[in-house]
């Protein structure tokens, strides 16, 4: 409970109460409407369900990421690998050594090794890899065939690489390494928890 309690703090220090509580919507309706569909045993109805749910979050992904991006000037690709990374978070053990503690001593002991070098640069990370947890999940719900990790996840990488072309093509952003690495993130994550719960429920 604890650790659960820290991560929550240092999530309100990153973000908002109104971004908090727009994240706490989205991931209700992404996580909980296929769920609640099979609970009432409605499971012929949760591709339909989940498609509208995945419709949604692509217009949405389009809108934030795409559509509503103005014109810069100075678009450019920053291809500087875990540049932001370095930039958001101080690791005292580095990447290696915190992916292992937190398997070895658990999330409670490996935060107080995590320290954020910048609060923006944190933000940025954390909502990248925000942004394709829904695809990640949805897609075993959506289309039986996607219920295979690594083919859902090498299309979230493919479809943030389309992203970061159509923001570099379009001058309406950078195309950025991080960003796509953060994107496969989610989505990896997204996938995890989307083919277990497939699997768990025994969706056709």
């Amino acid at each position: 409970m604890e650790s659960g309690k820290e991560l929550i703090n240092r999530m309100q220090n990153l973000f908002s109460a109104e971004e908090m509580m727009i994240f706490a919507v989205v991931l209700a309706c992404v996580t909980l409407l296929p769920v609640v569909v099979c609970v009432f045993h409605r499971r012929s109805s949760v591709r339909m369900v989940s498609m509208v749910v995945f419709a949604v979050y692509i217009a949405g992904n389009l809108s934030f990421t795409i559509l509503n991006r103005e014109v810069i000037s100075d678009s450019a690709v920053v291809l500087n690998p875990m540049r932001d990374f370095e930039s958001a978070f101080y690791l005292d053990l580095g990447v290696i050594g915190t992916i292992r503690s937190i398997f070895q001593n658990g999330l409670q002991p490996t935060l107080s090794t995590i320290h954020i070098e910048s609060r923006r640069m944190a933000k940025e990370v954390l909502l990248n890899v925000l942004l394709y947890i829904p695809m990640g999940y949805l897609l075993p719900f959506v289309w039986k065939k996607m219920r295979h990790i690594w083919i859902i996840t090498v299309i979230g990488f493919l479809c943030s690489c389309a992203t970061e072309f159509a923001q570099l093509y379009f001058r309406i952003g950078y195309f950025q390494v991080d960003d796509i690495v953060c994107n496969t993130i989610g989505t990896m994550i997204g996938a995890l928890i989307g083919v277990t719960m497939t699997t768990l429920w025994r969706i056709r």
